[in-house]
């Protein structure tokens, strides 16, 4: 009776060894390549400037008798700033006027006396040389009247430097010089900044190489520009690209390009520093994929692409451009194949895989 349960156990341990094994099935996550059109762009940092940024000064010396807006505050041309102290201005006018008056009425004698003796001298009932003196006279007289007048001038355009208006439309700064002061017209401190909000520049930067790029793509068409905070996937602002600068930066090898924004919403602001996309051109129905799909090797990029039966598939293809976390696939993948985005370390073609529940 022991020789046959010892031979009945031996024969069950010899069936379970030659049992074969199940083939290993891998956690993965999958996405989907999608199909859509995608833009071609090169990317840069960006710096926001006003197209038209003016430190408001005083002409004049005199106490600041006004201050009529509120700092930060938006203001449209001819829009009164300031008020400087008049009155010693118009004082200065009145004596300009005065002295101008005085040498009219000189004047108004030296021409006189000019026409008497004309007829006099001419019939040598007068002096020669006290004609010619009378001449002179009313020349100098004349000389000194256009003197008196630009006097007058210069008083009454100096009185008008008394009052202060916006010279553009635009958005005031921080006030740097209080009510009540005395200020100065030798420039060294700027009552405030009015900086122009909308348009507005957005100046960024390119490798030399990049050029011809933009150079072709430019010929064709106007070309856009997007500018964002951070992250170009939320929010973004849409500009055109303006101008390139006259040259390359030969310490660098950089260009500069200027782009244009309405900026109608305020959202972009001088001095403050984005991210901008330049469109070059845009390839319609173009395949999408996560990047983390793609494994790089040394000879070629690979994918493992799901088939039927919840098996991999390993694929070479060829990438484009890199667009936020997804990169465009030029060739070897069709818009809506299932292609495995992590867990890819333990896969190879014909590998069963399962989507874990989360």
């Amino acid at each position: 009776m022991k020789h046959c349960v010892f031979l009945l156990l031996l024969l069950v341990g010899c069936s379970e060894q030659v049992k074969p094994k199940q083939a290993p099935t891998y956690p993965v996550h999958i996405a989907s390549a999608v199909q859509r059109d995608a833009s071609i762009f090169l990317e840069a940092l960006g710096h926001v400037e006003s197209m038209t940024s003016i430190e408001i000064r005083s002409r004049i010396e005199g106490e600041l008798t006004g201050v009529f807006f509120t700092q930060g505050q938006e203001v449209k041309q001819g829009d009164l700033l300031f008020t400087i102290d008049s009155k010693p201005y118009e004082a200065a006018l009145k004596q300009a006027q005065g002295t101008l008056e005085q040498s009219l009425a000189n004047l108004a004698l030296a021409e006189e006396k000019v026409k008497r003796y004309k007829i006099l001298a001419k019939d040598e009932y007068y002096s020669q040389i006290d004609y010619e003196t009378l001449q002179a006279n009313f020349a100098a007289t004349a000389a000194l009247v256009q003197q008196n007048q630009a006097a007058v001038d210069t008083a009454a355009i100096n009185l008008d430097y008394c009052w202060i208006y916006a010279p553009i439309d635009g958005m005031l700064g921080i006030l740097q010089v209080d009510y009540g002061n005395l200020i100065g017209n030798d420039g060294t401190q700027p009552l405030i900044t009015l900086n122009q909000m909308t348009p507005i520049y957005v100046t960024f930067s390119i490798p030399e190489y990049q050029l011809p790029q933009i150079q072709r793509a430019g010929a064709k068409q106007g070309l856009t520009v997007f500018a964002a905070y951070d992250d170009f996937s939320k929010e973004t602002f849409e500009g055109t690209l303006l101008m390139l600068d006259n040259m390359v930066d030969a310490q660098t090898g950089m260009i500069k390009l200027r782009a244009t924004f309405d900026n109608q919403s305020r959202a972009l602001w001088p001095g403050q520093f984005v991210r901008t996309r330049l469109i070059l051109a845009t390839l319609p129905n173009a395949v999408l994929i996560p990047f983390t799909a793609v494994q790089m090797t040394l000879k070629d990029p690979l994918v493992f692409v799901v088939k039927e039966g919840n098996t991999v598939e390993q694929k070479t293809v060829k990438l484009g451009q890199r667009e936020g976390d997804n990169v465009i696939v030029l060739d070897g993948l069709k818009g809506g194949e299932k292609v495995v985005i992590e867990g890819q370390i333990n896969l190879y073609s014909g590998a069963s895989i399962f989507v874990p529940k989360d």
